[in-house]
This record gives C-alpha cells, sequence and structure tokens, in this order.
C-alpha cells in the first residue's frame, strides 16, 4: 500500500464499489403510499389508510407517519396488540403502540372518534364498526382476524372513502387486491432508492507517492477520505500497483495488511481482509457483514470471536443467537425433546462452519471450558452481556426494532457482530430493504459501527449459480 505525504496531496477519484446488486428502491416519499408524505401537498385529496396489526410492531411511530391522511385502526388490531404484550422478540413494541393509543386517548378522551396526530393536520381513530363481512366475496368470510381488518377497508370504501389497506404482511396484501382493495406495503424505515445500498467498499485512484507513503507509514491523509464514512474499506489504485485501506475514527486512510489472520483463518478477498480488520478491532463494537451464501460471513465472525476469547483474551465467551425462523416455517416448539436438543438443528449449522475450520478435539474444548453457547435470539429479552463476542446470525429476518432490541442488549466489553443475507428471509414481514439494511443505513459512519459487504464465493459453483438464481427472485 502506498501513502499521503500531507493532506489534498492525492488526486484521487472515487468509485464505489457494486454492492453485490442489491437493488433498494426509493422510500416513495410524497406518493401517499406506504411510506407517507413528510409534509402536504396543496389540493392533494385525503386518503384513509387502515393499518393492520404488522404495521404497528414493525414501528410503533407509525401512527403519526402518515401527513395529512386519516388513519384507521381497526380495534381487532388493539386485540392483537394485546395478545403480543408479552412476546419474547414482539412485546416491547406491541406495548409501545399500546402506549402511543393510550396517551392520545387521555390527551382528547376518546379515539372512536378522530383525533388529529402529527404536524401536518392529519387525524386517527380506532374503528369500531364497518366490520360486516358482507361486503366481502364468500371465501372470504373465514371469521378470523384478516376477514374483520379486509371487511372495514372494504365496507370504507365502499362508502366513497378513497382507501389504501397497508400492511407489511404480504398475504393480506394479496387478499386485499383480490377484492378490489389497493394495498400497499409499510415501508416506513425504508432507507431512499437512489441510494444503491451502503457496501463498506470503495476505490480510490491514488498517485504512486500515495501509495508509497502508505506502505512506508501505515497511514496517509487524503482529503477524499474524509468524505467517506468512518471505517469504510478502501482499494487504492494506482500505476505503481493497488492497496487495501480503511477509513479510520480519525478520518485518515490507514493500510490494511493482508497476513491478518484470525483463529488460522486469513482473508481470501479484499471485502474478506477488510472485514477481519474491523472484526479484530477492540474499538469498532458492532460489526456488521452481509453478502450471499457461501461468501465466508459466519466463518469469519466464528474465528474472529474465538480469536478475541482463546488467543487474545479480550472476551469471556463466544454467543451465538439465531432467530427461530426456520426455512419452511417449523417452529421451534414442534420439534422433541428438552430445549437443548429442540436448538440442536439450529445450533448444527454453526457447529458444521466450525467443524470445516478446525479439529473436533478443539471444538470439545470450547465447549467444554464454556466459550462457545449457541442459543435462540429469545433469550436474549432481560439479559445484558458482557465481557461477550455476541454473533447475530441470520439477521435479515429480524425487523428493524428487534434488532435495535438486541444492540441495547450488549454490555461492557462486549462486541456484536450482524451476519445477513438478504436474499435469504424467512420472516414475511421483513422486507428486503427494511431491518438489517435500515440499521446500517443508521448506523454508518459512526466510530463504533463498521459494515462490509462480501461478494465472493467460497462454496462450489453450484451454490454460486443458486444464489445468484435467489438474488434475481427475491424482493
Amino acid at each position: 500500500m502506498h501513502r499521503t505525504t500531507g493532506p489534498g496531496r492525492s488526486c484521487a477519484r472515487r468509485r464505489a464499489l457494486p454492492s453485490s446488486g442489491l437493488p433498494v428502491r426509493p422510500a416513495e416519499v410524497g406518493t401517499g403510499r406506504g411510506v407517507l408524505r413528510r409534509g402536504p401537498v396543496k389540493g392533494t385529496p385525503v386518503r384513509t389508510y387502515v393499518l393492520d396489526t404488522s404495521v404497528l410492531l414493525a414501528d410503533p411511530a407509525a401512527l403519526g407517519r402518515f401527513a395529512e391522511h386519516e388513519v384507521v385502526i381497526p380495534v381487532v388490531v388493539i386485540t392483537e396488540l394485546e395478545g403480543k404484550r408479552h412476546h419474547p422478540e414482539l412485546g416491547y413494541f406491541a406495548r409501545s403502540a399500546l402506549r402511543r393509543l393510550d396517551e392520545l386517548r387521555v390527551l382528547h378522551g376518546r379515539l372512536d372518534d378522530p383525533v388529529p396526530v402529527g404536524e401536518s393536520g392529519g387525524s386517527l381513530r380506532v374503528e369500531l364498526n364497518h366490520t360486516d363481512a358482507t361486503s366481502l366475496p364468500s371465501g372470504f368470510r373465514l371469521g378470523d382476524n384478516d376477514t374483520r381488518i379486509l371487511a372495514v377497508a372494504k365496507n370504507l370504501a365502499d362508502e366513497g372513502s378513497d382507501v389504501c389497506l397497508v400492511s407489511k404482511d404480504l398475504p393480506l396484501r394479496i387478499k386485499a387486491s383480490a377484492v378490489g382493495l389497493d394495498a400497499q406495503e409499510y415501508r416506513g424505515e425504508r432507507i431512499s432508492d437512489s441510494d444503491p445500498g451502503y457496501s463498506g467498499m470503495a476505490e480510490l485512484d491514488v498517485t504512486g507517492e500515495n501509495l508509497d507513503a502508505l506502505y512506508d507509514d501505515g497511514v496517509i491523509d487524503l482529503d477524499e477520505g474524509r468524505e467517506l464514512p468512518c471505517h469504510q474499506g478502501l482499494v487504492l489504485l494506482s500505476e505503481r500497483g493497488t492497496a487495501l485501506g480503511r477509513v479510520g475514527a480519525d478520518k485518515r486512510v490507514h493500510l490494511v495488511r493482508g497476513d491478518k489472520e484470525a483463529f488460522g483463518l486469513h482473508g481470501r478477498s479484499a471485502e474478506q481482509r477488510i472485514a477481519l480488520e474491523h472484526l479484530l478491532d477492540p474499538e469498532i463494537g458492532i460489526v456488521s457483514l452481509g453478502g450471499r451464501a457461501g461468501t465466508g460471513k459466519s466463518a469469519l465472525a466464528l474465528c474472529a470471536g474465538l480469536e478475541a476469547v482463546m488467543e487474545r483474551r479480550q472476551h469471556k465467551r463466544v454467543v451465538v443467537f439465531r432467530p427461530l425462523f426456520a426455512v419452511g416455517g417449523q417452529e421451534l416448539g414442534y420439534l422433541p425433546g428438552s430445549e437443548s436438543e429442540k436448538m440442536s438443528p439450529w445450533a448444527q449449522a454453526v457447529f458444521d462452519t466450525l467443524g470445516a475450520m478446525t479439529s473436533q478435539d478443539v471444538i470439545d474444548e470450547v465447549l467444554d471450558r464454556g466459550m462457545l453457547e449457541v442459543l435462540p435470539l429469545t433469550h436474549i429479552r432481560g439479559r445484558s452481556l458482557h465481557d461477550a463476542f455476541v454473533i447475530v446470525d441470520e439477521a435479515q429476518s429480524l425487523e428493524r426494532n428487534v434488532l435495535l432490541t438486541v444492540l441495547s442488549r450488549i454490555g461492557a466489553n462486549s462486541k456484536v457482530v450482524l451476519t445477513h443475507d438478504v436474499a435469504q428471509r424467512d420472516n414475511l414481514r421483513v422486507g428486503r430493504h427494511d431491518g438489517v439494511v435500515a440499521v446500517i443505513e443508521k448506523l454508518k459512519g459512526h466510530p463504533l459501527f463498521a459494515h462490509v459487504t462480501l461478494t465472493r464465493s467460497e462454496r462450489s459453483p453450484i451454490a454460486a449459480l443458486v444464489t445468484e438464481m435467489l438474488e434475481s427472485v427475491s424482493g
């Protein structure tokens, strides 16, 4: 790698690296569909937005995000929120939504009539009527909560209201469209479509003198680097060669050496080497590793964790949390055996990864000494994790608010790693650009946070082909 002799001497040109081909749609601010406008547009007719439970569980503040429009909450949604109050992952958000509704009730006295919300002249009411399901086709009159929500939206539309049913529940949106209703996904936490997605990597064209200086001194000062987010990985290109670097907390470009290893694992690609740099840096508290299946996310995280625990003694144990969303939807409670036996299919993926990198004797020693735990994510509720290297695997299936709850549980002298592949979401309530993608967008640039998207598959050509196909059909 090479250096710069002083600030502003680089003549560098920045190019963003592709972010694994992940498309990002616009937030649709101003469309009045799903994500509401940030302010009223003069002369725009007021719409009636009927919200289902999934919207309030994803974003309790959604009640006030619909600008000058009318928000309708079917009373059955209140019942469903009540039923989720003690859910291990969603309970906090159910209670938060109920508290917001109660604050409006206390302020205005009642909610069955429209009450003002937001700063743009919008209103909200809890709908007690319009529940007659005879307005729906006979095949839709199932007597369940979806039927009741659809009936409210359909009856209001039949009375002449410009109704849009807003939900993060894909089947409900399909049902709504089938009965002639406008149905939109709630996208309140989505990032802008104009942003191709933060990959954590970029290219910089620099002079040969810059590159020489970076190799000699280990750090250079580039004006272009100061414009980039903290901990951004850089591929530096010059007529004399190339180098890897990253933007430090001091906004200078620091050399990333290719010989760094974690528990015997070396980075093969530029992204993996940058990832190892982030994982082994004790000053970074949250590391996000994205990428397709087979790019090495879990292997890098596990090896970095074992390196930090067994070799560097920076933490006391590695704790791997996995969400309980299985391929095919098989819930944990329906599996036979004790809790540890129920968790075995989820934990096996972790041990498979370890088995490919080290011997069974080492794995047994790690387990016997209590240095590795694999737990369902539900176990994080109520815990504060101190002196731990925490890995949250399959984070793409977690809603944004659940992810924030997980991060809030990290205690003193702990580090958390999020591994995720947005093409393999098992939770239908999480859109491709919700959840972990929105969290990355919020946290990028903070000195305690680093992200990199891995792009090179380390598995077989067959696995790489299937992952590419999966990318093209997911959305």
